[in-house]
């Protein structure tokens, strides 16, 4: 009897590790590469007057909705920790104990998923996720560098910016294969609404990656999306408004850094369960002592 028990409740604690095993989810794209450089080319906020920059991608599976779980994104910071706590007017006037540490500093960032149009464009929005304390740890000191404000990074390279990445929790949030996402930040002079003081993430960018990404896909490989009242570069395209969240072409490849994770359809669960509790009672099947009665 206690052997009919054990192979009843195997299908249970099969399935079961299952859902375990995908309780962070899968990822459903990622062009971030593993371990992260100390730098790549980023895009800055502050400086081009943006409020939010992002792209189109597309989700791994072919699937018509993908539940998400996570979405990880690379952010370049320029900020240090001497220039942050320096008189004269700048960073120290925001130095208040919570927002900036000896370790890094504080800053809300949202991250927006949107609907694709058929020419591309940015849809209605689908959903979106704030993290009103996303923690960037301080670009190392300059040293080391013929520029004296780069600093040396562990591959012997100099930058003067350093990669992090920053998590936001996505659940809830469910996306078709296309979607277009957009990370949103208030800087002293510009967001929803701009901070009017000065700070650190006035030298916060968005990482850029070049080249196809690990998992999934770039419908438009050449086009980001920027929402920026900058007349620049970053609106030479006829079809961006300033101000407005749209598509802007010229990016030769290179998309804002990004993970994604989801859960996978009940049916591929099933498929996993069923094949995994295959492999449970086959290995049982081997493993029983000779003249073993399972009815018994």
């Amino acid at each position: 009897m206690r052997t009919i028990i054990k192979l009843s409740i195997l299908p249970a604690l099969i399935l079961a590790s299952a859902s375990l095993a995908f309780a962070d989810g899968y990822v459903v794209y990622s062009n971030l590469p593993n371990p992260l450089p100390g730098n790549v080319a980023s895009m800055a906020y502050e400086a081009t007057s943006t409020t939010q920059f992002g792209g189109l991608i597309q989700l791994k599976g072919g699937q018509s909705s993908n539940s998400l779980v996570t979405a990880t994104v690379a952010m370049s910071n320029w900020a240090y920790l001497s220039a942050a706590l320096r008189g004269g007017g700048t960073w120290a006037d925001y130095v208040n104990g919570t927002t900036i540490t000896s370790n890094g500093f504080y800053v809300p960032l949202t991250l927006n998923f949107y609907n694709v149009n058929a020419d591309n464009s940015v849809g209605t929005k689908i959903g979106s996720s704030t993290l009103n304390n996303a923690f960037i740890p301080w670009r190392p000191e300059g040293g080391g560098c013929p520029d004296t404000t780069a600093y040396l990074a562990s591959d012997g390279n100099c930058f003067h910016g350093s990669l992090s990445k920053v998590t936001f929790d996505v659940t809830g949030i469910t996306v078709p294969n296309e979607v277009i996402f957009g990370l949103a930040m208030n800087t002293t002079d510009y967001g929803f609404p701009k901070t009017g003081v000065l700070g650190p993430y006035n030298s916060l960018n968005i990482g850029l990656f070049a080249g196809a990404p690990s998992v999934g896909g770039n419908p438009s490989p050449d086009a980001a999306y920027v929402q920026s009242t900058w007349s620049g570069a970053y609106n030479n395209d006829p079809n961006a408004n300033l101000g407005v969240f749209s598509q802007n072409a010229g990016w030769t490849d290179y998309q804002p850094g990004i993970e994604i994770t989801a859960t996978p359809e009940p049916s591929s669960m099933f498929l996993l369960g069923t094949g995994l509790l295959g492999l449970a009672l086959f290995a049982f099947r081997k493993a029983k002592p000779a003249g073993l009665v399972l009815h018994s």
